[in-house]
């Protein structure tokens, strides 16, 4: 009876997440996603720390109860009552002196897209974001696109999407998420108003963008067709009704390839330029340094999705075959493994 009790005892299982301003909320969106779905089988628990309220509706909105702290302390202490069989560290990059501070609480660590010198001391740290080839790669990293957990919104979008067909005029959706600190917005829609040919052009601002939105307005009402949109989650309501979209290299391009829609990056910093998922093999047409961006490169790129449909059906076939859509089921595998240490990263 004894034996039975424990083989059918849930595992407990502790998401770690807090804000890193160069990758925005999306950590926050997958950590909800993977939590939703352990907590059908396993006991759940999810710390925050010190979240703005957009954080915090991402899990209030996903029916999920975080637990707030302030200080590492507090964590420290949450963590020694629950005894978590594994913790999930999201959105910040870890320092060794933090991972080795949370390390004793937990059977099995795993992190997602950790740049920090603490991921070393995971048992496994799962990229999305995927830098090249370096000359070292630590042993315990998983990286490739199945990192990446789909929102159901994602998927009941590219289920509502029949065809690929251009609009008339064709409509381009400029969605640089997750701050854009070198406002490539404006840069963008300047090079696109330089554009002699019809055109629909929506600019999607979300809570996170900083800069002046007077700039663009103005440049909106000199050209037609030409609107800005500031919403929560603009580039989800505009996803629909996208034939071209333009964002930045971090989490967005993935958001774009679960639905498959053709799509021009520009990466905000060195890490983004980096990353190896938003490249041609994949479906994207890659600019590079959105900061050292020129107009005839964009134009360029813009008029060969337009004028040339097999390009378009093309860059949508890659995506499409990358099964974005099946992620979520591979990701809570996984993570179960790990959390009944059915693991070995050598034979991953």
């Amino acid at each position: 009876m004894q034996k039975e009790l424990s083989k059918n005892q849930k595992k407990k299982i502790a998401f770690i997440v807090e804000y890193n301003a160069m990758k925005g909320y999306y950590p926050f969106e997958r950590a909800s996603i993977l939590a939703k779905q352990l907590k059908e089988e396993e006991e759940v628990t999810i710390f925050l720390k010190s979240p703005k309220d957009e954080a915090l509706e991402i899990f209030t909105d996903a029916q999920l109860s975080p637990i707030i702290y302030d200080h590492l302390n507090e964590l420290v202490k949450h963590l020694e009552e629950l005894e978590p069989d594994l913790i999930i560290q999201e959105g910040k990059d870890t320092y060794t002196d933090y991972v080795e501070t949370i390390r004793p609480f937990c059977k099995t660590l795993v992190h997602f897209d950790d740049f920090g010198e603490g991921a070393e001391l995971a048992d496994c740290n799962i990229m999305s974001i995927i830098e090249e080839v370096r000359e070292t790669t630590s042993q315990n990293m998983l990286a490739g696109s199945f990192a990446f957990a789909v929102s159901d919104t994602l998927k009941a979008i590219a289920e509502s999407r029949v065809s690929n067909e251009l609009s008339n005029p064709p409509h381009i959706v400029v969605a640089y998420e997750d701050g854009d600190p070198n406002n490539l917005t404006y840069r963008t829609l300047r090079h696109l108003t330089h554009l002699q040919i019809p055109l629909k052009v929506t600019i999607a601002l979300d809570r996170e963008y900083s800069h002046s939105i007077s700039d663009l307005q103005l440049m909106a009402l000199s050209s037609r067709n030409t609107k800005i949109f500031k919403d929560d989650k603009p580039l989800e309501k505009l996803l629909p009704e996208a034939d071209i979209v333009i964002c930045n290299a971090n989490y967005t391009p993935y958001k774009v390839a679960a639905v498959g829609i053709p799509c021009i990056v520009s990466a905000q910093n060195e890490r983004e330029l980096n990353n190896t998922f938003p490249r041609e093999n994949n479906g994207f047409i890659n600019l590079g340094l959105g900061r050292k961006m020129k107009q005839s490169n964009i134009q360029n790129a813009v008029m060969e999705l337009l004028l040339h449909e097999a390009r378009r059906e093309r860059a949508v076939r890659k995506q499409i075959q990358l099964e974005i859509q099946d992620n979520n089921e591979v990701l809570k595998s996984l993570l179960l493994d790990f959390a009944y240490e059915r693991h070995n990263i050598v034979s991953l």
